[in-house]
C-alpha cells in the first residue's frame, strides 16, 4: 500500500511540474535569433551605458553572453562581472535545441530529484521526503526559475550536490572527489566568493570533526581541493589563450569585488532575513522603498524556526547529516546578508528549511505517539 501511495505522491508532483512546463510551451518552442539578440545587446546599456537605446534583461544578457561564449569568445568580454561556467550551460542549450529556456526544466527536475535524495537521508522515509519536493514544486520562486535562463536554478543545483557529496564523504571518502567539483561549479557559476566561502566552510566543518570527533576527513578534501582550482580556473582558458596572464587574472577578480560593492552602496546588511521572515524587500530604488514579496509563503517563517532544534540534535547527538543540513542554509544567509539580495537568492536556501520543518515536524510526532 505504501508503494502505490508513494508512486501517487510521485504522481502528482511530476503532473504539477509538467504542467507549469506546459503553461509556459511558448517559451520553450520559440527559436532563438543570435543577429535580434547581438543588436538588441549593442543597443543596451550593457554595451553603451547611459546612452542605451532599450534595456536588456539579466536573463536575455546571460543567454547572449553564453551564446558568445560557446562560439570561442573570451569570457570577459561580455557580462565579465559573473563568472562564465552558468553562461557557457545556457549558451550549449541555445547551441543543442535552438533555446536558452531548455535548460531551466532540466536542471528544474535534477534539483527536485536531489531534494528528495537529501530528504530520504534525513527522514529515513520515501513517502516523507516527497513532502519538501511537493512544497518546493509549489513554491513560486521555484516556478518563476523555470521559463528563464536566470543562473539561480543550476547555481542553487550545485550548491546543494556540493553538500550532499558532503555528507556522503563520511562513509567514502572518493565523494569529497564530486565535492570540491560542485563547488568549483559553485563558485563558476554566479558569485563565486559563495563558491570560495564555501571552501572554507567545509573545510572548517571537516576540521571541527576531526578535532572533536577524531574524524580525518578533512585530509581527504585537502587531497581533492586542488581539483576545485583547476576547474574554476579552467572555464577562464580562452580568457588565458587570448593573452592575459595570472595577474590579470587577479586584477580581474578584483574588479568584480569592486564592481558588486559599487553597484549599491550602504545598503543595510541582513536584509536577506526582512525577505525570508516577512515576505518584505527593502529595494534600493524609490529612496529604499519596502515592498511586498509576491512569491513569499508563512512555511517559509516555520522552517526557519526548524533551524534551532535541528543544530542541537546535529551536535549534541552526532547526527552529521543534519548537522550538514543546517550549515547549508546558515552558511548561505550570513554570506546573502552582507550584500543588496534579491528575494530569488532563497532558492538553494528554502530545500534544507523544508527538510528540516519536516524532521522536527517528524520528532515532534514521534514524541507526542510514544
Amino acid at each position: 500500500m505504501k508503494k502505490y501511495f508513494f508512486w501517487f505522491l510521485v504522481g502528482i508532483i511530476f503532473f504539477l511540474f509538467s504542467f507549469e512546463i506546459f503553461s509556459h510551451k511558448e517559451v520553450y518552442l520559440t527559436r532563438w535569433d543570435p543577429e535580434y539578440w547581438r543588436q538588441r545587446y549593442e543597443k543596451s546599456q550593457w554595451a553603451k551605458g547611459w546612452e542605451a537605446e532599450e534595456k536588456m534583461g539579466d536573463a536575455e544578457l546571460y543567454a547572449y553572453a553564453g551564446w558568445r561564449q560557446v562560439k570561442g569568445e573570451d569570457p570577459t568580454k561580455i557580462n565579465s562581472e559573473v563568472p562564465p561556467f552558468g553562461k557557457y550551460l545556457i549558451g550549449l542549450s541555445i547551441l543543442f535545441f535552438g533555446n536558452p529556456y531548455i535548460q531551466a526544466p532540466i536542471f528544474g527536475l535534477l534539483f527536485l530529484l536531489t531534494i528528495f535524495l537529501w530528504g530520504k537521508r534525513i527522514l529515513k522515509n520515501e513517502i516523507l521526503a516527497l513532502i519538501p519536493v511537493f512544497l518546493l514544486v509549489l513554491d513560486p520562486l521555484f516556478k518563476e526559475n523555470l521559463s528563464t535562463s536566470m543562473l539561480d536554478l543550476p547555481f542553487s543545483l550545485f550548491i546543494m550536490l556540493a553538500f550532499l557529496f558532503l555528507a556522503k564523504g563520511r562513509k567514502n571518502h572518493w565523494f569529497y572527489l564530486p565535492t570540491v567539483i560542485f563547488l568549483g561549479a559553485v563558485a563558476s557559476t554566479k558569485l563565486y566568493l559563495v563558491g570560495f566561502a564555501l571552501v572554507a566552510i567545509f573545510f572548517g566543518y571537516l576540521l571541527f570533526l576531526w578535532l572533536i570527533f577524531h574524524y580525518k576527513d578533512v585530509f581527504w578534501f585537502l587531497i581533492f581541493l586542488p581539483i576545485f582550482v583547476i576547474f574554476y580556473s579552467g572555464n577562464y582558458i580562452v580568457y588565458f589563450l587570448s593573452g592575459h596572464n595570472i595577474l590579470d587574472f587577479k586584477y580581474l577578480h578584483f574588479w568584480i569585488r569592486h564592481f558588486a560593492r559599487v553597484q549599491v552602496e550602504n545598503y543595510p546588511k541582513g536584509e536577506i532575513f526582512r525577505i525570508l521572515l516577512f515576505g518584505k524587500w527593502r529595494t534600493w530604488w524609490n529612496g529604499g522603498e519596502i515592498i511586498k514579496v509576491t512569491s513569499w509563503r508563512p512555511w517559509w517563517f516555520l522552517s526557519f524556526l526548524a533551524i534551532f532544534p535541528s543544530i542541537f540534535q546535529g551536535l549534541f547527538k552526532r547526527k552529521l547529516d543534519l548537522l550538514v543540513l543546517c550549515i547549508w542554509p546558515v552558511s548561505l544567509l550570513v554570506m546573502f546578508s552582507l550584500g543588496a539580495p534579491y528575494p530569488r537568492y532563497l532558492l538553494p536556501v528554502l530545500p534544507p528549511l523544508y527538510i528540516l520543518l519536516c524532521y522536527n515536524l517528524k520528532e515532534i510526532y514521534q514524541r507526542w505517539r510514544s
